[in-house]
């Protein structure tokens, strides 16, 4: 029971062996925060994934997923649009919608329906389910270990969320709706997992559909002071303006003219960056972070380079192997922007085109304008992204596909 939401802001302070005092002072410091914020945020600021579904009229249902090495992840799901019958006969194709670095599901439901990805999937007649990645705020659980500092927990990389998150939820989703293969879309990091979940697990092929959106880059490794921060910008709305949106900034880039925000201290609540920064970071392990960091320093994607002791007992070789990209075998659409701060042009022209096969590349579109959080939050995402998708996707089934 947590009728606050508070849980999901334990990892604010981080554990302190022994110290119990510091860890009340902590919890007391985060209930002013709160209590002064609860009355100025947008109530979705401390809804849970479910909680902001149902907030909009929609169906939601959540599932665990137990992957083989024991995390526990939460994956929601949005079966239908909130304007449509469950019993209908027409056909919903499944949608895997996949989090990028430091984010999480929500990141696709953190706008109203009309902006929001995966109500946007939902009502064109597709059924949804967000990924929640270990680590992640709604996936810190695992059979045997605890999410503690120094714990075993952390001990993962890029490597173990394509090998083993991807995986397992894939079989899930398939398992829960009977069908045969899954539309993977994945946005930053997600893309990044996609393509190392089909490279390295060659039988997954035949359980993708499409794929799409994005390429693959890595985000600049996020201070310690990111998320106090944040929440004293949802508790002092005056600091928006000079700090806030600056700091957001920093860390994606400016966003696009659509972005929903308004630097106006008078607009601030008006807008959405109180829900944005309350589910902003989401938390993951500094291995994931040094992996893609390690990718764009060898401009390769490579599996995680621990040591050269390690590496020979992992591959059998001193230095990491290439994920091999010729391995994919399912179609390709990347959708980008030239003004995306973390992904670019010749990072897709140098590394990705030239590694996929030429014929598994079917299209893509550039979305001018956009920088990298944009494709999932910008308002006009729906025009620009979404219902393009959609489109493709519905132009690759045979059957009738439902519609809203």
């Amino acid at each position: 029971n947590d009728p606050n939401g508070l849980n999901k802001y334990a990892d604010f302070c981080g554990p302190f062996p022994s110290h119990n005092m510091l860890q009340v002072v902590c919890v007391c410091f985060i209930l002013l925060i709160f209590n002064s914020a609860k009355a100025l945020d947008d109530p979705e600021s401390f809804m849970t994934p479910i909680e902001i579904i149902r907030y909009w009229g929609y169906p939601a249902e959540n599932y665990d997923v137990i992957t083989k090495d024991g995390y526990i992840l939460a994956l929601q799901r949005i079966p239908h649009g909130r304007n449509s019958e469950a019993n209908s006969s027409c056909t919903r194709p499944a949608v895997l919608l996949v989090h990028g670095q430091g984010t999480d599901g929500t990141q696709y439901i953190m706008n109203p329906p009309e902006s929001s990805p995966a109500f946007i999937l939902a009502d064109a007649g597709f059924d949804v389910f967000l990924l929640n990645q270990r680590g992640t705020t709604y996936s810190k659980r695992h059979v045997t270990l605890k999410p503690h500092f120094g714990s075993k927990f952390w001990q993962y990389s890029v490597d173990e969320m394509s090998k083993y998150d991807a995986t397992a939820t894939i079989d899930k989703v398939l398992k829960i709706t009977g069908q045969k293969a899954v539309y993977w879309i994945g946005h930053s990091q997600g893309t990044l997992v996609g393509f190392m979940t089909l490279s390295g697990q060659p039988k997954y092929n035949s359980k993708f559909y499409r794929f799409a959106i994005g390429s693959h880059e890595v985000l600049s490794l996020w201070p310690s002071t990111y998320r106090p921060l944040a929440h004293l910008c949802n508790s002092i709305p005056w600091l928006a303006q000079e700090i806030c949106f600056e700091n957001f900034e920093l860390l994606f880039g400016p966003p696009a003219k659509t972005f929903n925000w308004d630097k106006s201290v008078n607009q601030y609540l008006q807008t959405r960056l109180p829900v944005y920064l309350s589910h902003f970071p989401a938390g993951t392990s500094t291995q994931s972070v040094l992996h893609l960091a390690q990718i764009v320093t060898h401009a390769k994607v490579e599996y995680m380079d621990h040591n050269p002791l390690e590496n020979m007992q992992r591959y059998g070789q001193l230095t990491p192997p290439p994920y091999n990209y010729s391995n994919m075998d399912v179609p390709v659409y990347l959708y980008w922007s030239r003004d995306d701060w973390l992904t670019n042009p010749e990072g897709i022209q140098h590394y990705i085109v030239p590694n996929i096969r030429k014929h598994l590349l079917k299209g893509g579109l550039e979305v001018p304008g956009y920088n990298h959080l944009d494709f999932s939050l910008a308002t006009d995402c729906a025009e620009k992204v979404w219902l393009p998708i959609a489109n493709v996707m519905r132009s690759m089934e045979s059957g009738e596909t439902c519609g809203r």
